[in-house]
């Protein structure tokens, strides 16, 4: 019989080592107590993006193996409501005042991405980026955009914050995670949450040998866990 591989000793270290790089990446960005900067050349926001993707994928598979270790919760079956008395209702909706819709929070926090997916297109550029390089060709043939022409970099600042938010609070992700787990064991249609193979950026020729062993030894592990989460 097939059996899952555990991990559970030295999950500390991986997450202690995705903290250390989270810090330094940090400090070479010159982030203060905001971690944010609204534009990056372009080469910096690669280098970010590439790096985002190596810490995330290593927390998302530590996450995992931590949340696989233990039996998941079992969702609670919804109660079906009884069959309303139409008259009693419809004079209770008419004396109580409509509820207010939820006010969204007015600094919404990203929530680290818990499961992987791959798109099934490639990104286009932005609209107005398309209209101002049109424009500056249109005027000046010479003037296209540079290397280092600065590019918004929102998005990857983002994934930065969830990926701060989730290295602080390990057992609520934990948690987070378990739930997500409970669904997605439950309802077959759900994607699972970690894909075939890690993404370039964690297994490429440019990626030290021991990095690159540990995101395959953290890959290789989840995977041994899918078919026990497939089969409920």
């Amino acid at each position: 019989m097939f059996r899952p591989v555990h991990l559970s000793r030295s999950l500390g270290l991986g997450w202690a080592f995705a903290r250390q790089q989270l810090r330094q990446i940090s400090e070479r960005l010159g982030l203060g107590p905001l971690a944010i900067r609204a534009f990056l050349p372009r080469e910096a926001c690669r280098r970010l993006d590439r790096e985002l993707k190596q810490l995330e994928t290593l927390v998302r598979r530590i996450l995992f193996l931590a949340a696989m270790d233990r039996p998941l919760p079992a969702l609670r079956p919804r109660r079906a409501r009884p069959a309303p008395n139409v008259p009693q209702e419809l004079e209770e909706q008419a004396e109580a005042p409509p509820e207010a819709p939820p006010e969204p929070p007015l600094f919404p926090v990203p929530a680290f991405r818990l499961t992987e997916s791959t798109p099934t297109h490639q990104a286009t550029p932005h609209r107005p980026q398309n209209l101002l390089a049109r424009r500056l060709h249109a005027r000046d043939p010479e003037a296209r955009p540079r290397p280092d022409d600065l590019l918004p970099s929102a998005p990857l600042f983002n994934r930065l914050a969830a990926l701060q938010g989730a290295l602080a609070d390990p057992e609520g992700e934990v948690a987070r995670f378990r739930r997500k787990l409970a669904r997605i064991r439950a309802d077959k249609a759900l994607p699972l949450p970690v894909a075939d193979t890690p993404p370039a950026a964690c297994t490429g020729p440019d990626v030290p040998p021991v990095w690159r062993e540990l995101f395959w030894t953290l890959h290789d592990a989840a995977l041994s866990w899918l078919p026990v989460l497939d089969s409920g």
